[in-house]
């Protein structure tokens, strides 16, 4: 049965490889019909840091989801892409939009951030609910500093407009070194930390009892997933939802909580929804409107979902 359900798994995941390997080299080559190269040659980063960034979502929001025990967080919830993309607002404000500063800024900030969430959620309690609520509450006043430093800024750098709802409009080769380095990150700690987070499903006492330190695995779990959306939300703005829905479908699809394999596929899954939904800003309206941004898009699919999951969470106490 272990046997069959692995292949299964393998034959799922060469089919999603494929469509998003089709999907990538229509997108990039044929719709709609470039004009020229230099066409040809931005639709390539584009297409290719949509489709990373979707895929580090993926992960970080399968290790955070794993090592909370808590189905309603990913980075945004988190307020993770909150602290970052105002880390990154301070840093154009007084410096300017250093590449190399970009990434550092916003993991500073993003970890920051995470670590207000977790300190405010652990001292009312530590639930799911907790974690819910005050990293919606630090989001929000993190956001809220960065929309006011953005009238600021938006004069001498419309990069900052751009970012503030997460989009894909400022793809170029200067931003896919820090997209692959956070691919690196989550890839790289996959192996290292599947096997222990399917202990801490099951609790800290067996998860003891196996030889695993839950305090331990938990924090390289959300460290790793901070820093690694940090960067993302650093390059490309605020996307929310991305990385709280893929993990829930990838578990649907795959029928099991094995982080071994949700892990994975949800970077995957990710990387198609990041990659249809950057299609669609730059497709629906774009004509009379202009661009929208993926982040937006994201967001009116994503909260309805989390709606969903809340209810459920609240239902089921």
């Amino acid at each position: 049965m272990i046997t069959r359900h692995k292949l299964l798994f393998t034959a799922a995941t060469m089919i999603l490889l494929l469509i998003l390997l089709v999907t990538m080299i229509i997108l990039i080559y044929y719709y709609p019909k470039p004009a020229n190269i230099f066409v040809v040659e931005y639709r390539f980063n584009r297409v290719l840091e949509a489709v990373l960034s979707g895929i580090v979502l993926g992960f970080t929001g399968a290790y955070l989801q794993s090592s909370l025990k808590n189905p309603l967080v990913d980075h945004y919830i988190l307020g993770i892409g909150g602290g970052a993309l105002f880390s990154v607002y301070l840093l154009v404000l007084f410096i300017g939009v250093e590449i190399y500063l970009v990434p550092l800024t916003a993991i500073t900030g993003g970890l920051i951030a995470l670590t207000l969430t977790v300190l405010i959620a652990e001292s009312i309690g530590g639930s799911d609910i907790s974690y819910v609520l005050s990293g919606i509450g630090v989001n929000s006043l993190f956001s809220g500093a960065s929309i006011l430093l953005s009238y600021m800024i938006l004069a001498k750098q419309p990069y900052a407009i751009h970012i503030l709802m997460g989009s894909f409009i400022t793809a170029s080769p200067r931003w896919l070194p820090h997209t692959i380095i956070a691919l690196i990150i989550v890839s790289t700690t996959y192996p290292l930390l599947a096997k222990p987070l399917n202990t801490l499903l099951l609790g800290d006492t067996y998860a003891y009892q196996l030889g695993v330190d839950p305090g331990r695995v938990r924090l390289y779990s959300i460290i790793t997933a901070g820093v690694a959306s940090s960067i993302i939300v650093g390059c490309f703005g605020l996307i929310g939802f991305i990385g709280l829905v893929s993990p829930h479908i990838a578990r649907l699809i795959a029928r099991t909580t094995d982080n071994r394999i949700v892990i994975p596929f949800s970077g995957l899954l990710a990387g198609l929804i990041l990659l249809t939904t950057d299609t669609l800003s730059r497709t629906i309206l774009v004509s009379t409107t202009g661009e929208i941004p993926a982040g937006a898009i994201s967001s009116v699919f994503g909260a309805p979902f989390f709606l969903i999951l809340l209810y459920k969470r609240f239902k089921a106490r």
